[in-house]
């Protein structure tokens, strides 16, 4: 009796051990377990095309079910499907993405409903990436960035595939967790003379990273630059046209100029500002001798100042005392550190760009200057990745000037 209570002993055990590993293998999927991919792939004749749509669009579904079980309200939604180069590789990254304005009442805050969307994101493998002030067509919100990470090929991936800008239903104050650095530094990308022509419009409108337009007054594209670019979510400025040091670069026919009188400056300015609708802040067009008088540049800033409106010296001469006189008179400023397309050539430009990457990464934010021509968008467009992959937040000037 002894050996048969052995032999079924061990013939227990050995059942026990094997329902153990079906159980282990059936509900953990062994030791050789892998996630399941969060894109697809799609070989083209150009390389292969790393596609997230399918993962965004479960994004989509866990931020409006998060909204609805809030009991918030979504005002405005625009939707998208992105399309960016690989950096490394032939092929494409492609993704759908949203923009949606909502509103929220006075009893939720920000960070209720971050930690909310935080949560609910979570089992669709997102995650709440970023929140910080921002605008929207003219409007103070806070926006919080919704998406996924991923590596491909051995390259980390950041996807947005959801922009919430949030706005107060009550005129109480936004509160938002300060705009956390992704890495390594912040950098403010200004887009120079819109208003010439109207190609540029689209193509930096189509880039879904904070850009800031700088539209001169009176040009026939002038309105639509400033509409669209409120539209599509970037921020507007005046790009205010100034007497340069040689007289016969001058380029506008509406310049102040150090001859005129403290009222001819005063009324050129207030129209100017006038003609840009939803303006926050100002940069000068040229300006290399306007920005070096010190009378011109009080009697601007105080337009300026009357406005509640900040002052980007865009850094045309060395000589310009334009920040300085307007720290002097309690006016938010910056300045520009670097013209990233002074060549017209995207891969000059991308060159200037890890310039910029470089001193943001050394001194923690960089402000750049562009112009609205094509091989500009087209080098910003395809640098955005990589600038992200070494740590640079692209951010709006207005989260620089002080």
């Amino acid at each position: 009796m002894a050996k048969k209570d052995k032999r079924k002993r061990a013939w227990m055990i050995a059942m026990g051990v094997i329902v153990i590993a079906i159980l282990y293998f059936k509900f953990s999927g062994g030791p050789n377990q892998t996630l399941a991919p969060r894109h697809d792939i799609e070989k083209t004749g150009a390389g292969a095309v790393i596609n997230f749509t399918g993962s965004t669009n479960k994004i989509h579904t866990a931020v409006d079910e998060t909204l609805k079980k809030t009991g918030l309200s979504v005002r405005d939604i625009k939707e998208t499907s992105k399309e960016v180069p690989r950096q490394k590789v032939e092929g494409l990254i492609r993704w759908h993405a949203r923009q949606l304005l909502v509103n929220i009442s006075g009893e939720m805050s920000t960070e209720m409903l971050e930690k909310a969307l935080q949560s609910g994101v979570k089992s669709a493998g997102g995650q709440v990436i970023s929140s910080q002030l921002d605008n929207y067509q003219g409007l103070s919100v806070v926006r919080m960035d919704i998406g996924l990470k991923d590596k491909v090929a051995g390259d980390d991936i950041t996807i947005i595939s959801d922009r919430v800008y949030l706005v107060k239903e009550k005129p109480t104050a936004i509160v938002a967790k300060k705009p956390e650095v992704a890495g390594h530094g912040q950098m403010a990308i200004i887009i120079d003379d819109f208003g010439y022509s109207k190609e540029p419009i689209s193509a930096f409108t189509a880039i879904a990273r904070p850009l800031t337009f700088a539209v001169l007054p009176y040009r026939p594209f002038s309105s639509e630059a400033a509409a669209k670019g409120l539209s599509s979510g970037h921020q507007v400025i005046l790009h205010l046209p100034m007497e340069p040091l040689a007289q016969a670069e001058q380029s506008e026919k509406f310049t102040i100029t150090i001859s005129m009188s403290d009222g001819e400056i005063q009324e050129m300015t207030k129209k100017a500002i006038q003609a840009i609708p939803g303006l926050i802040g100002v940069n000068n067009h040229q300006g290399s001798r306007a920005t070096a008088d010190k009378r011109v540049m009080k009697v601007v800033l105080g337009e300026l100042k009357a406005s509640n409106l900040f002052f980007l010296d865009s850094r045309t001469n060395s000589q310009s005392i334009g920040t300085e006189t307007a720290r002097q008179m309690g006016i938010r400023t910056g300045e520009n550190q670097l013209f990233i397309d002074n060549t017209d050539d995207v891969s000059a430009i991308k060159d200037k760009l890890r310039t910029a990457q470089d001193m943001a990464i050394k001194y923690g934010n960089v402000t750049v200057i562009g112009h609205a021509r094509m091989n500009t968008a087209t080098a910003v467009g395809e640098m955005v990745s990589e600038l992200e992959s070494k740590g640079i937040q692209l951010v709006f000037v207005s989260q620089m000037v002080k």
